[in-house]
C-alpha cells in the first residue's frame, strides 16, 4: 500500500509505508565451479527467508548459502537442470548490519554453463 506524493519541484512518486522490506541477492558462478564466493557485506539488519537456485546444462550439484563462516541451509540444495529449486528450511538466518554473505556451489556434474543462487532477505524492521 502506497500513498501518492507531490514535493515542490512538480515531481510525485509513490512512498512504501509498510514496515516489511524484502530484496534478493543473486551470484552467478560462470561454468559451474565449484567453491565459496563471497557475494555482499550486508549493511543493514535481515533475516534470510529462502535460498533459491537454478542450473543451466549440466547433471547435478548441490548449493548452500552462508552467514560469515555458518550454513544457512539446513542440508544442501540439490540443483535441477533448467530450473528453479528452492528450500526455505533455513538455520542462522538473522543476519547483523556488517555481516558476509557467501554462496557455495558444491560438486556440480556433467560441466553446467552457469549455476546461479539466490538468497531472498526481509529487512528486520
Amino acid at each position: 500500500m502506497g500513498y501518492k506524493v507531490h514535493t515542490v519541484d512538480g515531481k510525485s512518486g509513490d512512498i512504501d509505508l509498510s514496515n516489511t522490506r524484502t530484496f534478493s541477492k543473486e551470484y552467478r558462478v560462470a561454468a559451474g565451479t565449484a567453491g565459496t564466493y563471497v557475494v555482499a557485506r550486508l549493511p543493514v539488519g535481515v533475516t534470510a527467508v529462502a535460498v533459491r537456485a537454478y542450473r543451466v546444462g549440466g547433471t547435478g550439484g548441490t548449493v548452500n548459502a552462508k552467514k560469515n563462516t555458518s550454513d544457512l541451509l539446513v542440508a544442501n540444495l540439490a540443483t535441477a537442470t533448467d530450473a528453479w529449486a528452492g528450500s526455505t528450511a533455513l538455520q542462522n538466518a538473522t543476519f547483523a548490519a556488517g555481516d558476509t554473505l557467501s554462496v557455495v556451489a558444491a560438486a556440480p556434474a556433467g560441466t553446467p554453463t552457469e549455476v546461479i543462487v539466490q538468497v531472498d532477505f526481509r529487512v528486520i524492521p
